[in-house]
């Protein structure tokens, strides 16, 4: 069944110069601009679309990729504010409404906020929240330790920054577990710590193991290459540049570095290490 606010296949049922109405099916015909169509669309074809409400609440169909679907977190700008609430944009000609009832804080025009992309029940409409709690942890997380997962960065707390896991569950990365800049909307992979008897997650940026410290002393030969066998850090320099420099934490640095050496392939000094001969 087609669903608003996500992509469809639908049929082609007849082309006209405005352009060619859809089989929408319990939607009814669904409208797509003549401007959207190529040469080559014909009458009985299945095209890709997604679909929304147009400002007079028509059924319309484009091939225009929007920055979320329906039931997507994502980060959203605010274009205007007017006494229905606050209009972001979605990438599409119809920006999407968030209510004033569905903001925490209070949005500011040009501003840009982590929002859900939610179907109203009562209206029909594509809405937007930034109430997030109320659209997570519905269900039970039911994770590995150390599971791969896709994490959105929805904000900072005083133990460190919340963020959105596989967009159904909230989790946290500690502040000593963050060996990088992290940012509202941010999106990356990251790994399960624990599962928390609350239902929510305790997260990791890296992968603990030499799996991880491999991938890190690949970088660090990479870099001295780059740097004609010479880098300015070594085991007493300071974590912060090593964060700066590789994103990761000192004690994963002079693990990866304490690897290299054993290995024959670099020297290491207080603030430095050198290449010991030729890769």
């Amino acid at each position: 069944m087609p669903s608003l606010g996500k992509f469809n296949q639908l049929t082609i049922e007849e082309i006209c110069h405005e352009g060619a109405y859809l089989n929408g099916a319990e939607l009814g015909e669904v409208f797509i601009s003549a401007h959207e169509l190529t040469p080559d669309d014909h009458e009985g074809q299945s095209i890709s679309v997604f679909v929304y409400l147009d400002s007079q609440g028509v059924a319309t169909a484009t091939r225009k990729k929007p920055y979320a679907q329906l039931g997507d977190f994502t980060l959203l700008r605010v274009k205007e504010i007017n006494s229905t609430g606050a209009f972001v944009d979605i990438g599409l000609d119809k920006d999407l409404l968030v209510p004033f009832n569905e903001q925490i804080p209070k949005m500011e025009q040009g501003r840009s906020y982590v929002i859900h992309f939610y179907l109203d029940k009562a209206s029909g409409r594509m809405c937007g929240s930034s109430k997030l709690n109320k659209f997570l942890d519905k269900t039970p997380a039911t994770y590995e330790s150390l599971q791969e997962v896709d994490l959105i960065i929805a904000g900072k707390t005083d133990l460190g920054y919340k963020a959105i896991v596989n967009q159904a569950h909230w989790g946290i990365i500690y502040h000593d577990q963050v060996f990088k800049l992290l940012f509202p909307g941010q999106v990356f992979k990251g790994f399960v710590r624990k599962v928390r008897e609350d239902n929510k997650l305790d997260l990791l940026l890296e992968k603990p193991g030499m799996a991880k410290i491999d991938t890190l002393s690949n970088q660090i030969l990479s870099e001295l290459e780059k740097n004609n066998g010479f880098l300015a850090l070594g085991d007493k320099s300071d974590p912060v540049l090593i964060k700066k420099t590789f994103s990761t934490s000192k004690a994963n640095y002079k693990k990866a570095i304490g690897g290299l050496y054993k290995q024959g392939l670099i020297d290491i000094e207080a603030t430095s290490i050198k290449l010991k001969k030729a890769l």
